[in-house]
């Protein structure tokens, strides 16, 4: 076999496995936990014990803390989430054990569940569940 006959297989083969991660993980959608999910890795995650949550509906911010405000995730969104595949501008920011971190991204709303919402950013493969509180 020549070169040029499996040229064709290995470039679809590359092509394959560079759209891994385009998608949150399986069961993202599954998981109603409030959390922060960077490249497919649990960033910060809401626990009833040790964190608080806020919502502001002027702003359309949702955040998430440690009762100590050293490890949270919020995010500010130019439009309120209001359809599954809606495309919405925003401001995530999250902690991590050394740093704070800001992108400006594109969300598409995944999921909309009672007072959940899951927010997914392709371009920067950032997931978060918040909650809408009154």
């Amino acid at each position: 076999m020549k070169i040029r006959d499996i040229l064709p297989a290995v470039l679809a083969a590359v092509l394959a496995c560079s759209c891994v991660g385009d998608d949150p993980s399986a069961g993202f959608q599954e998981d109603d936990t409030l959390r922060i999910d960077i490249k497919g890795y649990t960033t910060f995650s809401y626990d009833p014990l040790s964190c608080q949550k806020s919502f502001n509906r002027d702003n359309c911010e949702f955040r998430v803390h440690s009762d100590n405000m050293s490890d949270f995730y919020s995010v500010v969104l130019e439009a309120f989430p209001a359809e599954v595949g809606q495309m919405v501008n925003g401001t995530a920011s999250w902690t991590t054990s050394n740093n704070l971190h800001t992108k400006k991204t594109t969300f598409e709303v995944l999921k909309l569940e009672g007072d959940k919402v899951w927010l997914w950013s392709s371009r920067n493969r950032i997931a978060m569940v918040v909650q809408i509180l009154d």
